[in-house]
């Protein structure tokens, strides 16, 4: 396995990534039981995922990609895997209402910010944790060290949320260049957003039906950001950290505007009933 890892590394890999990628071989080797690896065992070990251990398409096809990953870098062959039909369900979105009152039961500053720049500056749960005060610049814009893909990009802070960071920022200790800065440790755990949400939905009272992840409000930062104009789709894409621009039309699927001015249009004409 440490040879899987070392290649990982070699090719840029995130350590998370890294590690998905070796508990998903660690599965299969421990399922192949000392048996010749082919292209009918790879495939019979996803028939088994999907009907004895309930998975998705979507986590079978996962696993399939990275099957085919390990055949080929370390069994000299690639596997010809028949990728399974997922179900595509419309993104979840934070919409005004629900972080409204999310932020009205987060009195603490610093998980306001948290929520703020997840919704606001559209970043990921584990990219907001690793801010720096420095990569807050004076003209309104976000740097993002190392986002997915260890890529860095550029991003929004409107300016409502900029003085808020710069007051915070002026009362945090000099010696820590983060801003969300843990107990134990230089910046919050990659599990903190996520806990920040949690709380809050158990304050409100929600079930846990109605509950979202950090990603909800990433998607209602591409949302906000297009209906009120503030950029166009390659804009918007660039500031999430998007490769292409389809990445992001997954997420405009409920915007307000596209609906209600169909809704509009609709009024106007003849319908027959």
């Amino acid at each position: 396995m440490e040879q899987v890892k070392d290649k990982l590394k070699s090719i840029g890999m995130m350590q998370s990534t890294i590690k998905t990628y070796c508990s998903i071989i660690k599965g299969f080797i421990t399922f192949t039981n000392s048996r010749i690896i082919t292209n009918e065992l790879v495939n019979e070990y996803l028939d088994f995922l999907m009907l004895k251990r309930n998975y998705s398409a979507r986590s079978r096809n996962l696993v399939g990609k990275i099957l085919k990953f390990y055949c080929r870098e370390f069994k000299g062959f690639e596997p010809i895997i028949k990728k399974a039909k997922e179900n595509k369900p419309i993104p979840k979105i934070c919409w005004d209402n629900d972080f409204t009152q999310v932020l009205s039961v987060t009195p603490n500053i610093k998980h306001k910010l948290c929520l703020l720049l997840m919704r606001y500056s559209g970043l990921r749960r584990w990219e907001v944790i690793r801010i720096m005060k420095h990569h807050v610049l004076q003209d309104g814009k976000l740097f993002v060290k190392s986002g997915k893909g260890d890529k860095d990009r550029y991003t929004i802070i409107p300016e409502q949320i900029y003085e808020l960071l710069q007051n915070y920022i002026k009362i945090l200790p000099v010696d820590n260049p983060y801003i969300f800065q843990g107990q134990n440790s230089k910046y919050y755990n990659k599990r903190t957003p996520q806990a920040i949400l949690k709380n809050a939905f158990i304050k409100l009272g929600w079930h846990r039906i109605r509950w979202f992840g950090c990603h909800a409000l990433r998607h209602a930062f591409v949302v906000w950001a297009l209906d009120n104009k503030i950029g166009d789709y390659d804009q918007v894409s660039k500031w999430v950290g998007h490769s292409v621009r389809q990445t992001t039309q997954i997420y405009t699927q409920c915007r307000k505007i596209d609906y209600s001015e169909a809704v509009e249009k609709c009024k106007t004409i003849s319908i027959i009933t």
